[in-house]
């Protein structure tokens, strides 16, 4: 009787040993939107807006990074499929759970085309935990207005310049 008792101690002791290494972090959503809070959820955008996500970390132990990044889905000029775009990662720091926030501005000239937003949780030591990502449809947009700064507006320029005439 004395052995089960034992043997059931042991085996409850290492029950909760074991759970206790287990973390059950995750990241419990991932939405991108047209606004910061992510009350307009979007997965179409058209170039010269921003794309923004908001990822959701949960049951985080200790500290975690997020890392999200925009990739496109075809190759194209100076781009792979599957790669980080240069300069769309961003790596957020949180303390434990909480909601991890992107923004991206979309340049105005984009030819648009099929995306991926990613999310990867990493833990202290750099570890992957989990990942998200959604699929987003980029519009393309006209070619940003060129001005000249010798442009000048109509206005007191040009009626000092008829006084002078006179």
């Amino acid at each position: 009787m004395k052995n089960k008792f034992f043997f059931f101690l042991l085996i409850a002791a290492a029950v909760a040993a074991s759970s206790c290494s287990f973390s059950t972090a995750n990241m419990s959503s991932f939405k991108t939107s047209k606004d910061g809070d992510g009350k307009q959820a979007a997965s179409t955008f058209k170039a010269g807006e921003t794309i923004y996500a908001n990822a959701e970390v949960s049951n985080a132990p200790g500290k975690v990074t997020v890392k999200m990044y925009l990739t496109p889905d075809a190759d194209g000029p100076g781009t792979k499929k599957g790669e980080a775009l240069p300069g769309s990662e961003v790596k957020v720091d949180l303390p434990g759970s909480g909601t991890a926030k992107y923004s991206l501005p979309i340049p105005a000239g984009l030819k648009g085309g099929k995306f991926t937003v990613v999310a990867e949780m990493l833990n202290e030591t750099g570890e992957k935990k989990d990942s998200k990502s959604a699929a987003i449809t980029i519009e393309p947009g006209a070619a940003p207005v060129e001005t000249h700064k010798d442009d000048k507006p109509a206005g007191k320029d040009d009626k000092d310049k008829d006084d002078d005439d006179n």
